[in-house]
């Protein structure tokens, strides 16, 4: 039943919005692969990949003059930016099959440090899930054009992670993140990719 309504759900925001749907999708993705570097229950997994699709889903109540916008956003442009959270978190929370992703959705943008958004969740008031679910969602949309910017490469998104790392985003998920880029490169990475 989950996964029809997230299918339905995904549905719509393709309809609206190609480039969300695609970067819905790929948060999913690499949630999946950041739960398995933490080494998360295969439940708990599951749950973060499923928050991590919905996400953004909020970005389908947004008015099309700042989703679409070319170039940067306005101070007011932000406001309205930012309400996707909520507005997200309200739409799964009328859903029965959805609501529990609600809270995972609201806090995806709030900040270790408690300079984010929409409440200033600090720490551990944060859901953990929501705290995988931003650093995964963060690292695509750095290497992706967006509307309102051009992609940047994964070394310098790496760096923006790192010195993220304890501030924006919880440090642990962090290092999690960086181990998971940087496997490939290593003795060890390359046996632990190999093992998948």
């Amino acid at each position: 039943m989950t996964d029809a309504v997230v299918d339905g759900i995904l549905t719509v925001l393709k309809a609206r919005d190609e480039a969300a749907y695609e970067h819905a999708r790929a948060t999913g993705a690499w949630c999946r692969r950041l739960a398995e570097t933490l080494r998360l229950s295969r439940a708990r997994t599951d749950a973060i990949v499923t928050a991590g699709v919905l996400h953004d889903i909020g970005t389908i109540a947004m008015p099309e003059t700042v989703l679409f916008k070319a170039g940067p956003l306005t101070d007011a442009e932000w406001i309205v930016a930012r309400r996707h959270a909520e507005a997200g978190a309200a739409i799964l929370a009328e859903l029965p099959a959805l609501a529990a992703y609600a809270p995972i959705v609201r806090a995806h943008h709030e900040r270790w440090d408690g300079n984010g958004y929409p409440f200033g969740l600090k720490g551990e008031q944060i859901p953990f899930e929501a705290r995988v679910v931003a650093v995964a969602d963060a690292f695509h949309a750095m290497i992706s054009d967006r509307p309102h910017r051009p992609a940047i490469a994964q070394r310098d998104a790496m760096a923006i992670l790192r010195d993220g790392r304890g501030t924006q985003w919880d440090a642990t998920v962090v290092d999690a993140m960086l181990l998971l880029l940087d496997a490939p490169r290593t003795a060890a990475g390359r046996r632990y990719v190999a093992q998948r």
